[in-house]
């Protein structure tokens, strides 16, 4: 295997391999959002394939503990897949971030230099369109109504035209004149590349499925998210993946601890 290290201001990427400048798709998804719609759809899409690049951060948010055997790892991994039509998609999976809660107010402090790094760092491999996928996290928000989602239907919001004031699901819906809250890391994600992506870009999409709160894995939601990336980007994802990850989610909700 060979290894390249690379160097940003504030992150350090190991690539694995030799990678060409081509146009390609960056795919962003946090893997610890309440019913994991977004973990079961973007790993689906990888399947058992390695890594082709490592990212690191003394920004990242990495708990100082560790277990053996099969300790946790502190980087973020990308992966690179291939559509029907040839085109590249990177597709990147936060394992930890900064994200809003009553202890932690720093989200934009430690987010933006790594993912301002992330799309420098793309930029020389040819990146113009990024999809962020994420679930409606606060659908149940108590203190502003948001607007709901249906669990068969996505919002897909076009974030280079983000004074666009309607919310469209996939049914051609404009759903409620509200206000959508989004929390961090999301639209920290898009805002970034809008701005450091040098390339004429292709598109910046938040894709965002609904969220059920009642139940601990969100199977609905995901099947979702894997419909829209075979039907609008000709990606299909692993089958077998698919099914272990959901047997795997489902014996960890008894177990109580899913990344151990």
């Amino acid at each position: 295997m060979s290894k390249n290290i690379s160097k940003r201001q504030d992150t350090d990427f190991v690539w694995t391999k030799d990678l060409s400048n081509e146009p390609t798709t960056l795919i962003v998804y946090y893997q610890g959002e309440q019913g994991f719609a977004s973990l079961v759809a973007g790993s689906s899409l990888v399947g058992n394939k390695e890594p082709v690049c490592k990212i690191f951060s003394k920004l990242h948010q990495v708990d100082p503990m560790n277990s053996i055997p099969m300790p946790t790892y502190p980087e973020w991994k990308m992966h690179e897949v291939r559509n029907e039509d040839g085109r590249r998609y990177f597709i990147l999976r936060l394992s930890h971030a900064y994200i809003p809660s009553p202890e932690q107010t720093k989200s934009w402090l430690y987010n933006y230099p790594v993912i301002r790094d992330i799309i420098m760092e793309l930029n020389d491999y040819g990146l113009d369109e990024l999809i962020y996928i994420t679930s409606h996290i606060m659908q149940d928000f108590l203190y502003s109504e948001q607007p709901q989602i249906p669990e068969n239907e996505l919002l897909v919001y076009d974030y280079l035209e983000p004074e666009d004031t309607e919310l469209q699901l996939t049914n051609g819906e404009v759903i409620d004149d509200l206000e959508l809250i989004l929390p961090a890391p999301s639209w920290i994600v898009c805002n970034i590349f809008n701005n450091f992506c040098l390339k004429s870009i292709r598109g910046n999409w938040l894709v965002m499925c609904a969220n059920n709160k009642n139940t601990y894995l969100n199977t609905n939601e995901a099947d979702r998210l894997l419909e829209y990336f075979y039907d609008v980007h000709g990606l299909a994802h692993d089958k077998k993946y698919y099914n272990e990850m959901m047997g795997a989610i489902k014996h960890a909700e008894h177990m109580g601890d899913f990344w151990r």
